[in-house]
């Protein structure tokens, strides 16, 4: 007869297989001129879809640093969606040898399944981090 134990991990097995997502990844375009997110899921596009100007702040930040300096400032910009990948457009070039962070909240969840077998999931969206250097 299973024990509980089993019977858990069983389960947790059978959630994670069921709940794969697709890898979100974040990267320059070919010629650094925008900002490229492929890989989002379903309910992440519709959501981008779904975007006004005042609510894309929320699903996509960019902060710029300077080569020597450790201030960082957001990035104005604008995005739009060709088939499923989400383009994010700065207002001014991005200047080569500075770094961008990015965050997201596309693909992001409460927790990952080690999260959830640990307890320890949040009351807040995880949101998802990647530094770009031009």
């Amino acid at each position: 007869m299973f024990s509980k134990l089993t019977l858990i991990i069983v389960c947790c097995l059978i959630f994670s297989s069921c709940s794969s997502k697709k890898e979100l990844e974040i990267n320059f375009s070919s010629d650094s001129t925008t900002i490229l997110f492929t890989g989002l899921d379903e309910v992440s596009l519709f959501r981008a879809k779904q975007q006004t100007d005042s609510l894309a702040q929320e699903l996509v930040s960019v902060f710029e640093s300077g080569e020597n300096s450790g201030i960082e400032k957001q990035v104005a910009g604008k995005i739009e969606i060709k088939k499923d990948t989400l383009i994010f457009t700065p207002q001014k070039s991005f200047v080569k040898g500075n770094e961008y962070l990015v965050q997201t909240v596309l693909n992001s969840s409460f927790g990952k399944t080690e999260d959830i077998l640990k307890a320890d999931i949040g009351k807040t969206v995880k949101r998802q981090e990647k530094v770009l250097v031009r």
